[in-house]
């Protein structure tokens, strides 16, 4: 029979964090999960790096009661563990006079110690981008007849084609000819643009981030779709990586980005070369329509998505 596991969740205060994890480490409890509900403007506020959006499933955090969670195994020394916690937030309530630390509650309760990594794959199911493409993880074996399989490892939620800015991009590609065309992706990320544009007939690709590791992910990713031989990935910018034309130019970024590259990218494009140009929120259109018309391109299409806008403009032949 598999093990159980005890989960306890301990509800406390800001203040009460550092203090009950403190306590824990003395108690022979080093590893447990914390909630902090001020996580969540310091990510707005950009402590943890520039973010253009995250999973709106994090705004829950904001309204989160601050709190420590550990699990132990459920064996004959998890009863004398849990008293012990059990007595240690009882001696912390009853120092704490002037009431700091919350309410030093502990919730005891039993759940299946699972192989989380496995049940998790589980839960991830194929799930298909325009009328062609079909995104799956590399675990997944099941054929579907007239799709393009593009394998993914979902990771992360962005650059996998869930998130509204990467899968707009996606049904541009989805819905072009791109039988002996090249592509450029600017900002690859995880590669999956440029993969997908192989996958759907492009000759040859080329990825440019800024993100070594994202070169190391987008190549890892070419690999497990047998498409490495007919893709490229490099760290750099686009003046200083790119000197060809390509007729497919793909830039999922932000728009202050977009509205910087605009006049550059057009060098790389080819006559009449198309660029699909993403992470556009909609109150920002605007200004890169703008931008984009001064430069010469041609609006062509437009998608959205939840607040998120895809351009497909071309290079006008001249």
């Amino acid at each position: 029979m598999e093990q159980k596991l005890i989960k306890l969740d301990i509800f406390t205060s800001k203040e009460g964090l550092n203090v009950v994890g403190t306590a824990l480490e003395e108690l022979g409890h080093p590893a447990f999960i914390i909630v902090d509900p001020s996580d969540f403007d310091q990510l707005l506020d950009g402590k943890y790096g520039a973010w253009d959006y995250f999973d709106k499933n994090l705004t829950s955090l904001k309204h989160a009661e601050p709190s420590i969670t550990l699990y132990l195994l459920d064996d004959e020394d998890s009863n004398k563990h849990v008293d012990d916690i059990q007595k240690m937030l009882k001696q912390l309530k009853t120092c704490d006079h002037e009431k700091t630390l919350g309410r030093l509650e502990c919730v005891v309760s039993c759940i299946d110690n699972v192989d989380w990594n496995e049940s998790w794959k589980q839960t991830v199911e194929p799930f298909p981008v325009g009328e062609k493409l079909i995104i799956c993880p590399p675990w997944n074996n099941d054929l579907f007849e007239g799709k393009v399989i593009l394998q993914m490892e979902p990771g992360q939620a962005f650059g996998t084609g869930t998130d509204e800015t990467t899968s707009l991009c996606l049904e541009a590609l989805d819905n072009m000819n791109l039988d002996g065309t090249t592509v450029l992706d600017i900002g690859c990320g995880s590669g999956i643009l440029s993969i997908a544009g192989l996958l759907l007939g492009a000759d040859s690709a080329l990825g440019i981030d800024i993100d070594q590791v994202a070169v190391n992910t987008a190549t890892e990713n070419a690999t497990i779709n047998n498409v490495s031989h007919r893709a490229k990935y490099v760290c750099g910018n686009l003046i200083d990586v790119v000197s060809d034309k390509y007729d497919i130019v793909c830039a999922n970024i932000i728009a202050d980005v977009i509205i910087t590259l605009l006049p550059q990218v057009k060098r790389c494009l080819k006559p009449d070369g198309v660029l699909i140009l993403s992470g556009i929120l909609a109150d920002r259109e605007e200004e890169v329509v703008e931008i984009a018309l001064k430069c010469g391109y041609i609006i062509k299409e437009r998608r959205e998505k939840n607040d998120w806008v895809c351009l497909v403009v071309m290079k006008p032949y001249n």
